[in-house]
This record gives structure tokens, C-alpha cells and sequence, in this order.
């Protein structure tokens, strides 16, 4: 029993050891907490508050400074790791922290002094305490934040900063800092001279007023091509971006030092509404970056009411009603990125085209919800959580203002290619007006080369009426004037002679109908040809016979180069044309002078083969000794109604050579007009040999246009 009372006491022993160990363990000790030291040969790395933090909640946030450095609240600080982050708390949060000065500093004092850096950008309420540098157990304090007026700081600056006493010996000192407000209570910072102090706050100056710039000029920019193109997506972005600018100048307390250092409040309420505003825009821009109302219809709904709702919170900021929004405007954003991440995917995989805004876009809201769930407490406070809402910032406009550059380039695409269409549709149509004004000014020009034509065939029909049909009707009326006198009494044989005269001229006349009636035969039968294989041979023997026993008196002669001449023509018309051809060469060649005719085969070029081949064709050559053609007459002899001017007396009305002409062309051929080689006329007739025959359907088929054959001499 003794024993075991013995070994009953040892473990109450050693259990009441333990229990004061573990109580000791938890009551954060001088020795717990590394002071800050106050040396200049360390580094600002060294000097800032990671790792020196102690922090207590006062959720009624009632509590004094004696009452907090009481035993009982003592043992509740808990010694941070990092840097201080109390959210969106109700109440206060105490910090404190230790710092000592070198033997150095005790020796020699820094010029300037040495300051407390109190980078907690979202506190409204900052209290330093410290105890007095004499031994008269007192404490200095010092009122800071953003609810404090500007001017009445130590330095006017956007991060709070407050002078340290000058430490006259190196035992350790506590330092006190109360944060409380509406807003989220985070602290950072570090002691420093205060020459490092400046540059810390240049180096802030530079960035808020660079990110603060480029947000501004990227919306000017955004606004102009928004205006010119138009864009809505252009315009929604511009707002997004003013109101980015107002919340990071809002949120580093540039209108707080800047122009409302003696109103406070005003410059928290400023950065509150700008929160909310910056949030419905972000919700407002987001709706045109991804064409919400068509691609994703619900959630268009929502975030539409979530703009409605950030802009509620706007008049609630305003008000001073921050605190009961914050946290919920903060987990908002943390939804909202969620959310906004996977529709940016599924519009990307929809339009990879559009890949840099929404690539920057999605970073930017990633980013955003980091800071967002450091406010909340969800993510620790450091460097990355810090500043994520700043670099996600500067990344996404850098993304957008690519995605900008990348846009106005697609749409200068578009329209450089839609203007090549234009341009050769353009093109086009003007080639083919251009076509069509040629094929019009061609047709026009035949218009006006037949009017002219007619003209002149009209002229010439009025002068071939006018003497060839005035003539004979002169005659006749002489005669009958001759006849019907009763005073003159004639003779038999007078009056026969008169009889005769008429007789003559009424034959006369009946030819030159014959012929008008002729060539409009000609003009109704040269779509309806009769064809069918003639020997010319037979045929110019039986046709040179026929005049010979007739006017010409045997003057004809006919020489063949060849045994026989097949061709593929309408009878009729070759008696026609043969005919023509026959009393032309007797009526204007001298009386009792040859006429000679001579046919054979020749090689006649056709514009239906290629240059240099022919085909065989069959000339027929009538020459004559008489004036022949002057050379200005050579083109228009085939010419209707065209009679030459030195030949006029002689009766006829130039339609014989002009229907020859017609005949030719029907069948295919061509006939040719020149002089001889001594005098007189040669007319050179040529059609297609049987079997490359190729008859016209209408005048102006196809025409053979051969080499004027050897002379008839």
C-alpha cells in the first residue's frame, strides 16, 4: 500500500509538471516572439513584421490597451506565422509586436529616425501604442487609417507610417496595434528609415499610378474604337475599365491623399461604392465578352439580376452600409469567377479566334477570386494573395489590350477581304459592262454602216430610176406623141419603125423590173436553198453557148484547167450569177472583142482552217478588154445600186455584180474584182469543191477569201 501511495503521488506529480508545461507552452512569452530589430545593416526583408506577429480577436471590440496587456487577454495572442489577415471580422483585432535596438543605435541615432511601416491599405481604424522611452510607465499613441484624416499624419502618405522613439537602451519593447472597420483588416509592413520608407512608398506610387493609367488610356482607347466601329463589346469593356481605375485608385488611397485628406469618410465611402461599381460592370461586361443573351440564356438572366443587385450596393456604400455587404460582395466575386472561367472555355472551343480576351479575362477573375478568399479568410495574406488582384489586373488588360490589336486586325481581314471581293465583283461587272458597251457600240456601228448602206442603195436606186427609167419612158412618149398626130401622115413603114422603138423600150424596161424582181427573189431564197451537184464544166459550156448564139456573137471563149468541176450549188442561182457575170464582161467591153472564161481548181485559203492550210476550190475567171475598174471603185463595185462614174451612160443598174456577190456567199465562196494585167476587167468567182462544200444558212456564211487565180491571158 505504502508503494502504491508513493507511486500514486509521483504521477499526480508529474501530471501537475505537465499540465504547467503545457500552460506555459500556450501563454506566448517574450522569448516566443523575435523582436524587430532596429539595424541598419539588416536588410528590409529582415525588418518587416513575418514571423514578430502576435494577434488577439476582440469580438466586442470594447477592449482598452490595459485591459488587453491584462494577464487574461495576454494568454490569448497567438503568435502568426506571416503576415496579419483578419477578414471581414466583427469587433477589433489587437497585434503586437517587439522591437530593440542595435548597440549601434543606442550609440549613434539614425538620422531621420526610425519609422513603423503599416501597409493595411482596407483598415479604418489603426491605434498604435508604445511605451514611453523614460521610466515614467507611460504610453504614446498614434491614430491612423482611412477613417483619420490625411493631414493630420506624421507623413502624408497612402501607407500609414508613424515615427518610433528613439531607443536609449537594447532591451526590447512591445508595440500595440488595434485594427478595426467595416472593411477587410489585413496588416503588412516593417520598420525602416526614413529614406527606405520613401522608396517603398515611390515604388507604390509608381505601380498604382502605371495600373491606374494603363486602365484609363486602354478605356479611352476602348471608348474611340467602340465609337468608330461600332462595338458594343468595345463600349462595355471601356466602362469596365473606368471603373477598374477608380477602384485601384480608390483602394491605394490616391483621392485620400490626394484631394480629400481632410474627408475621410468620403474617401472610404468613394472605395466601397467603387467596389460595388466595379462589380456590376465586371457582371455587365462579362454578359458582351461572351454573348450571353445567345450562347448561355440563363445565365444572361442571372447575371443580369447581379448587376441590378451590385448596383443596389452601390446606394448601400454610399449610405455607410458597407459592412452588412462586404462579405457577401466578396464571395459574389468568388461565384462569378467560378462561373466565368468555364463559360470563357466553352467559348473558346466555340471561336478560337477569340482565345487572347477570354484567355486574359478568365486569369483576370482566377486572380480575382484569390483575393477575393484572402478577404475572406479562406486563403493566408501574403505577397502573392497581396498583390494577386494587381498583377491579375495588369495581365488582363495587357491580354485585352492584345486581344484588341488582335481584333482590329481580324476586322481589317474582313474588310481588306470583302473589299477584294468587292473589288473583283467590281471588276467584273465593269468587264462585262464594258463587254456589253462594246457589243452595243459593235452593233450600233452595223447599225450605222447598214443605215449608210441603205442610204447609199437608196441614193443609188433614185438615180438608177431617174435615168434608166426616164430614158425609155421618154422614148415612149415621143413615139406616141409621133403616132397619136393626126397632121403628120406616115407611112407604113413609119410607123412600124415607131412600133418597133416602143417595143424596145417597153423590153427594156421589163428587164430592169426583171432584175429588181430578181435581187428580191434573191434576198427571200438565200435561206432556202435548193442544193445539188452541178458539173461546171457541162454547165459554163451550155451557158457560154447559150449567149454566144445570143448578143454576144460568138465572142465568148471558154478554157478548162481541169476535166471536171464538181461543185455543191443551187442551179438557179448559178444561171443567175453566170449570167451576170456574161453580159457585165459584154456590155462594157468594146463591140467584137473577146470575152474569155476560164475555170480550174485552186488551193483557196478559208477562215475555217488554220493559217497556212486550204482547201480546193473551183475559180472562175471572166475577163474582158474594156475600161476596167478604177481603183477607187474596186470596194463598192459589189455594192447594190453602186454604178462607177465613167460608165454611167451605159444602161444598167448595178445590181448584177452585187447579186453575183450574194451568190457567192450563199454557197460558201466569194467572188473578187480586179483589172488585168494589160487592160480590162477580171471577175474571179470561187466556190468550195464537192465535198468540202459547206453551204451558209444565211448571208454572210461562210466565205472564202482566195488568191486571185492566173490571168485569163
Amino acid at each position: 500500500m505504502t508503494r502504491l501511495a508513493e507511486w500514486l503521488a509521483a504521477i499526480r506529480e508529474f501530471a501537475g509538471l505537465a499540465m504547467l508545461l503545457l500552460a506555459c507552452l500556450a501563454l506566448p512569452s517574450q522569448a516566443g516572439v523575435e523582436p524587430l530589430r532596429l539595424d541598419t545593416a539588416s536588410s528590409m526583408l529582415e525588418r518587416n513584421f513575418i514571423g514578430h506577429l502576435q494577434a488577439y480577436h476582440d469580438k466586442t471590440g470594447l477592449l482598452t490597451r490595459e485591459q488587453v496587456a491584462s494577464p487574461p487577454h495576454q494568454q490569448q495572442f497567438e503568435t502568426l506565422q506571416g503576415t496579419f489577415n483578419g477578414g471581414y471580422a466583427k469587433g477589433a483585432w489587437w497585434v503586437r509586436f517587439r522591437i530593440e535596438a542595435s548597440p549601434e543605435q543606442v550609440e549613434r541615432p539614425l538620422e531621420g529616425g526610425w519609422w513603423l511601416r503599416l501597409n493595411a491599405p482596407y483598415v479604418d481604424y489603426i491605434d498604435v501604442w508604445w511605451a514611453d522611452a523614460d521610466a515614467s510607465g507611460g504610453f504614446t499613441h498614434r491614430a491612423l487609417g482611412g477613417m483619420r484624416a490625411g493631414s493630420k499624419r506624421e507623413l502624408p502618405w497612402s501607407i500609414p507610417a508613424t515615427r518610433l522613439p528613439e531607443l536609449r537602451d537594447t532591451e526590447p519593447r512591445w508595440v500595440w496595434v488595434r485594427l478595426a472597420g467595416d472593411r477587410s483588416l489585413s496588416l503588412a509592413g516593417g520598420v525602416s528609415p526614413l529614406r527606405e520608407q520613401a522608396a517603398v512608398q515611390q515604388e507604390f506610387n509608381f505601380a498604382d499610378a502605371a495600373i491606374v493609367g494603363m486602365a484609363l488610356l486602354m478605356a479611352v482607347l476602348s471608348l474611340t474604337m467602340g465609337i468608330a466601329l461600332p462595338d458594343r463589346r468595345f463600349m462595355a469593356y471601356a466602362g469596365y475599365l473606368l471603373t477598374l481605375g477608380l477602384l485601384f485608385a480608390s483602394s491605394e488611397g490616391m483621392p485620400a491623399t490626394l484631394w480629400l485628406q481632410d474627408h475621410p469618410l468620403a474617401a472610404v465611402r468613394l472605395h466601397n461604392f467603387s467596389v460595388c461599381l466595379h462589380t456590376a460592370a465586371a457582371f455587365g461586361f462579362a454578359r458582351a465578352l461572351l454573348d450571353m443573351a445567345r450562347q448561355f440564356p440563363r445565365m444572361n438572366r442571372v447575371f443580369q439580376l447581379m448587376t441590378l443587385l451590385c448596383l443596389a450596393g452601390c446606394a448601400i456604400a454610399i449610405a455607410g452600409g458597407y459592412g452588412y455587404i462586404a462579405r457577401p460582395l466578396n464571395l459574389l466575386w468568388v461565384v462569378f469567377a467560378a462561373c466565368i472561367v468555364p463559360m470563357c472555355a466553352v467559348v473558346l472551343r466555340r471561336n478560337v479566334q477569340a482565345w487572347p480576351g477570354l484567355v486574359g479575362y478568365a486569369v483576370y477573375f482566377m486572380m480575382g477570386a484569390v483575393h477575393f478568399a484572402k478577404n475572406l479568410q479562406w486563403l493566408p495574406y501574403n505577397r502573392a494573395t497581396q498583390y494577386s488582384y494587381a498583377i491579375a489586373s495588369v495581365l488582363h488588360i495587357m491580354a485585352f489590350f492584345f486581344a484588341l490589336g488582335w481584333r482590329v486586325r481580324q476586322r481589317e481581314r474582313r474588310a481588306l477581304s470583302l473589299s477584294a471581293r468587292h473589288r473583283a465583283r467590281l471588276a467584273q461587272r465593269v468587264n462585262e459592262r464594258t463587254r456589253d458597251l462594246r457589243q452595243e457600240i459593235a452593233q450600233h456601228q452595223r447599225t450605222h454602216d447598214q443605215l449608210a448602206l441603205a442610204l447609199r442603195e437608196q441614193r443609188g436606186l433614185l438615180a438608177m430610176v431617174s435615168h434608166e427609167f426616164r430614158t425609155p419612158l421618154g422614148t415612149i412618149g415621143g413615139a406616141s406623141q409621133i403616132l397619136s398626130d393626126d397632121r403628120l401622115t406616115l407611112a407604113r413603114e413609119e410607123v412600124k419603125k415607131e412600133a418597133e422603138k416602143i417595143s424596145r423600150t417597153v423590153y427594156r424596161m421589163r428587164d430592169l423590173v426583171d432584175t429588181l424582181l430578181a435581187d428580191e427573189w434573191l434576198d427571200a431564197s438565200s435561206n432556202n436553198l435548193s442544193l445539188a451537184p452541178i458539173e461546171l464544166a457541162v454547165f459554163l459550156r451550155e451557158k457560154i453557148g447559150e449567149h454566144n448564139e445570143g448578143v454576144a456573137g460568138g465572142r465568148i471563149s471558154l478554157q478548162l484547167d481541169a476535166r471536171e468541176l464538181p461543185v455543191l450549188a443551187d442551179e438557179t442561182l448559178m444561171h443567175i450569177a453566170m449570167d451576170n457575170l456574161l453580159t457585165n464582161a459584154i456590155k462594157y467591153a468594146p463591140a467584137h472583142s473577146p470575152v474569155r472564161v476560164r475555170a480550174g481548181i485552186r488551193r483557196c485559203r478559208s477562215d475555217d482552217f488554220p493559217e497556212g492550210d486550204a482547201i480546193p476550190g473551183v475559180c472562175i475567171q471572166v475577163c474582158d478588154e474594156g475600161p476596167g475598174f478604177m481603183p477607187q471603185d474596186l470596194t463598192h463595185v459589189f455594192e447594190r445600186f453602186y454604178r462607177a462614174a465613167g460608165v454611167r451612160r451605159i444602161p444598167g443598174i448595178g445590181l448584177g455584180l452585187h447579186m453575183v456577190h450574194r451568190i457567192a456567199t450563199v454557197h460558201g465562196g466569194s467572188v473578187v474584182a480586179s483589172n488585168g494585167a494589160a487592160q480590162g476587167a477580171v471577175l474571179t468567182l470561187t466556190l468550195p469543191l464537192l465535198g468540202n462544200a459547206k453551204s451558209s444558212e444565211a448571208p454572210g456564211g461562210r466565205r472564202v477569201a482566195s488568191a486571185v487565180p492566173e490571168s485569163c491571158r
